[in-house]
């Protein structure tokens, strides 16, 4: 369990707060996302009314057979934050980094929204555009990589990622329940593991492609999904997601069937 506060992610932003910082802050109403531009840390943090359910949350690529490397590796070259609801929760809620490389451009939006106070209840809405700027195809994988320690823990979750689409992934523990869906594209490949399987591989070295397991998994859970495009010359894929983190029973109803469907500790 990590022992880091709101209030503490609020005063480590305040101080970081120059041109040279590389924690960025989003809050909207009961909600807090602090997201590591600079380092695999990524989305690090997201509090909701005081509980932090976040550990980790970060992208990697790969082009043609090299091995995969986080986005953070390369050239940070954009960066814009911005409040979309100035009058109704006058706060920074939305993200937009710019990463380059010779030849294309990676660019990951998060919009964060809170709910009432006291509700348990939040979403992020995330999209990532890539685009080749190069004279040829490109042909490149992009990989997302998620670690929730649900109510503040790293044990004790439940995560899969249900048929037949496999474009969902679902997490609970004790009450709250984690769904991430892909709106567009569909995953090429998916996996849910315990900590650190999916993680050491992303960083072993190897070109490796998700094994594409549905679980469930139970106690330190983990999660991908992986995309493989090839891109035109000039052209851009965009991926659409979005998370919610809502309390029981309805949630973990869902969940339950979802399990059903797929039957037919580092810290």
């Amino acid at each position: 369990m990590r022992l880091s506060t709101a209030f503490g992610v609020i005063a480590l932003a305040a101080l970081s707060g120059s041109a040279s910082a590389v924690v960025h802050t989003l809050s909207d109403r009961n909600s807090i996302v602090t997201i590591d531009d600079a380092s695999q840390a990524g989305m690090s943090n997201w509090f909701i009314d005081g509980t932090d359910h976040m550990f980790q949350q970060w992208f990697w690529f790969r082009v043609g057979a090299a091995p995969e490397a986080s986005i953070d590796t390369l050239a940070l070259t954009g960066s814009f934050i911005t409040d979309t609801n100035p009058f109704d929760d006058p706060a920074p809620d939305t993200l937009s980094l710019r990463y380059s490389a010779p030849g294309f451009d990676i660019q990951p939006t998060w919009v964060l929204r809170g709910s009432t106070p006291g509700s348990a209840r939040s979403d992020i809405a995330e999209s990532i555009s890539i685009t080749n700027f190069g004279n040829g195809p490109l042909s490149i994988s992009f990989l997302q990589y998620c670690d929730f320690d649900l109510n503040g823990t790293s044990g004790g979750d439940r995560a899969l990622i249900p048929g037949p689409l496999f474009n969902t992934a679902l997490q609970d523990e004790a009450g709250i329940v984690l769904s991430e869906s892909v709106v567009a594209p569909m995953p090429s490949h998916y996996e849910a593991a315990n900590f650190p399987s999916i993680l050491g591989r992303l960083n072993d070295g190897a070109p490796d492609v998700l094994a594409d397991f549905a679980g469930p998994v139970f106690g330190d859970c983990t999660w991908a999904f992986q995309w493989d495009f090839v891109i035109p010359a000039g052209q851009s894929v965009v991926i659409s997601k979005d998370k919610t983190i809502t309390p029981a029973p309805g949630a973990l109803v869902l969940l339950g069937l979802a399990g059903l469907s797929v039957a037919r500790r580092r810290r």
